[in-house]
C-alpha cells in the first residue's frame, strides 16, 4: 500500500525526531513512501520564511529521501471532485491540504499526517495519523 506524508507530519519530524516515527518508518518498504511535490514546496516556504539555513539544509536532506511526485493531472479531476463535495457540506479545508488529498487519490494513496481532523472530511480519503500516540 503507498503512503504519503503530508507538511505537518514532516514538520513534525523533521523539529522533534521521535523515536516513534523512525519505528514506524523501519518496517516500511521505502518504494511504498512518497511525497507530493506540493509537500515540498510548503517545507521549502516554511525554510525561507524561518529563514534558518540549517533547516533549510535539513528539508533539502529529508525531501531528497524521498521519491517527490509532481501534481498529476487526474489530480485535478479529484481536486475538483473533493471540493464541491466539501463546499457543499459546508467543512472545506485548506487549498494545500485539498492538494495533497487530491494527490493522495490520484495515486491510490494513505494520507499520513498529525493532522487527521482536516483530511478525515474528505471522502474516500485514507488517513493515517502517526503522531497521535507520540509523546
Amino acid at each position: 500500500m503507498l503512503r504519503t506524508l503530508d507538511t505537518n507530519i514532516c514538520s513534525y519530524i523533521l523539529r522533534r525526531h521521535p523515536a516513534s516515527m523512525i519505528e514506524r518508518f523501519a518496517v516500511l518498504n521505502p518504494d511504498q513512501v512518497w511525497l507530493s511535490a506540493i509537500v515540498a514546496a510548503e517545507l521549502r516556504f516554511g525554510a525561507i520564511k524561518l529563514a534558518a539555513p540549517r533547516f533549510h539544509a535539513a528539508i533539502e536532506a529529508w525531501l531528497a529521501g524521498f521519491d517527490v511526485r509532481p501534481w498529476p493531472l487526474d489530480a485535478t479531476h479529484h481536486y475538483a471532485q473533493i471540493r464541491a463535495a466539501l463546499e457543499r457540506a459546508g467543512k472545506p479545508i485548506g487549498g494545500m491540504d485539498l492538494m495533497i488529498a487530491a494527490h493522495a487519490m490520484a495515486e491510490d494513496s494513505v494520507v499520513i499526517t498529525n493532522n487527521a481532523r482536516e483530511f478525515l472530511r474528505v471522502p474516500g480519503l485514507a488517513v493515517e495519523e502517526w503522531a497521535i500516540d507520540a509523546p
